[in-house]
């Protein structure tokens, strides 16, 4: 995801209560604020524990006298990611640990971060500010981009370094693991670029440049059970798992020589969740049928976690019928808002992100920042409303489902609301359940569609 910064302010007053006694008890959360100098309605918050096993928790509120106002109850110790959003540029993705406070005051193009708890969210936005700072080259080749990237990363190190002894060792390397993650995993993927030579000595400039210009830079971010929480460091570690893979063996891996792999190089909860991950993810894009079942069996049997066990035995039940990937989407046209037909056809060439809803969609914002992390006119987003109102503000095509076309439902396995899947740009299926993008704010699903444009 992307830091926004404002031209306006926006205070935010995160105030988080702890309350005496057991682990199982829960301390009441308030987080409260002011927008000033801008008409903001409402505002939303989400927050969550683990993005991909467990729902996020959303609330909104209407605002009044310019002031809104929240209350959570938060688990007695525990830490989480939360994300506020008063829109029009108006957000901040932090870091919140159970009995601290925030008070947070965006203004012009700066941030202030003041209260109990502060040090770790002014250390995660300074380090993304300077991170942001190195522009990416014009030349997008493998080894200018690994130069940006390994740039970014020391930006990154550098402004954490200076907040390390102000933060306890477990919450800087969940800082570490969020800030250095999208990175890292940008850095690691550079190895696929490189392009091929008429003398077929791709594989071993591969290694090369992979152990000289990639591995020396990626970051060192201590493997712990709340490591785990960020999504983003989790999408790392599976690329840098298939990269691994194919340096030591020479040929590309299959999702079970990956599942095998990090088997054998993690342990314990942190195994656990980074496997649910990755078998997400292969739902989500349709992996070959046997060979995802045999991983999830195999999990199944050996996962620790309770919780990532019963998300990937629900994930499993619903895999069993619908559209695969690598299969043609099915064809369609629907008339847009002025009633003209638009059709799947017409966006040959680009990766869709077909998104079919209700009247009662909750997406909008999630969706609307998702479409400014990619370059006009690559990806589509093309949004179906199948009953109620259409939502205006939601991003790309607004197409209506009519009476005539209600089998594309039966065709793409549409039984709830909201239901998302990738087209990529050949017209095939590239993604049939990605994850639900209220767990992470989108950043598991922008990373498929990424995936999808490299294609």
């Amino acid at each position: 995801m992307h830091f926004f910064i404002p031209g306006q302010l926006l205070r935010i007053c995160c105030v988080f209560i702890g309350l005496a006694g057991s682990a199982a008890a829960q301390s009441p959360t308030v987080i409260a604020g002011k927008v000033v100098d801008r008409p903001v309605r409402n505002v939303s918050l989400s927050w969550w524990y683990d993005p991909g096993v467990s729902l996020a928790f959303t609330q909104d509120t209407l605002l009044k006298k310019d002031s809104f106002y929240f209350r959570l109850p938060l688990s007695v110790g525990r830490q989480v990611f939360f994300y506020a959003d008063a829109g029009s540029g108006y957000q901040f993705y932090g870091l919140i640990r159970e009995g601290d406070s925030i008070h947070i005051t965006m203004q012009g193009d700066s941030m202030v971060f003041t209260g109990r708890g502060a040090v770790v969210n002014r250390g995660v936005y300074k380090a993304r500010r300077e991170q942001a700072q190195i522009p990416l080259p014009l030349q997008a080749t493998a080894t200018a981009l690994a130069t940006v990237y390994r740039q970014q990363l020391q930006a990154g190190d550098r402004v954490l370094a200076a907040y390390r002894d102000s933060i306890p060792a477990v919450t800087w390397a969940l800082a570490q693991a969020h800030v250095q993650g999208e990175v890292a995993a940008k850095l690691v993927s550079t190895l696929w670029k490189l392009p091929p030579s008429p003398d077929s000595t791709l594989e071993e400039r591969q290694v090369r440049f992979y152990q000289q210009d990639i591995l020396p830079a990626l970051p060192s971010v201590t493997q712990l059970d709340t490591t785990a929480m960020s999504i983003r460091y989790l999408s790392y570690l599976l690329q840098k798992a298939e990269a691994d893979y194919f340096i030591q063996h020479r040929y590309e891996c299959n999702n079970r020589a990956i599942y095998e792999w990090i088997k054998m190089h993690y342990s314990g909860r942190f195994r656990d969740k980074l496997l649910a991950h990755a078998l997400t993810l292969g739902f989500a894009a349709g992996n070959q049928q046997e060979e995802q079942e045999w991983c999830v069996k195999d999990y199944l049997s050996i996962a620790q976690d309770d919780a990532c066990r019963q998300a990937i035995g629900k994930l499993y039940g619903r895999s069993r019928k619908g559209i695969s990937k690598g299969s043609i989407a099915p064809p369609f046209s629907f008339p847009d808002q002025q009633g003209k037909m638009i059709s799947l056809q017409q966006f040959s060439g680009k990766v869709v992100l077909l998104h079919f809803y209700n009247g009662s969609d909750s997406l909008e914002k999630i969706l609307s920042e998702m479409k400014n992390c990619f370059t006009e006119g690559t990806v589509s987003f093309v949004n179906i409303c199948c009953n109620g109102a259409t939502i205006k503000e939601l991003p790309g095509w607004l197409l209506s489902l009519d009476a005539q076309h209600q089998e594309v439902l039966t065709q793409y396995n549409i039984s709830r609301y909201p239901a998302l899947i990738v087209v990529g740009k050949n017209g095939k299926i590239y993604a049939t359940r990605p994850p639900d993008p209220a767990m992470d704010y989108g950043t598991a699903l922008t990373n498929i569609i990424y995936d999808a444009l490299l294609q």
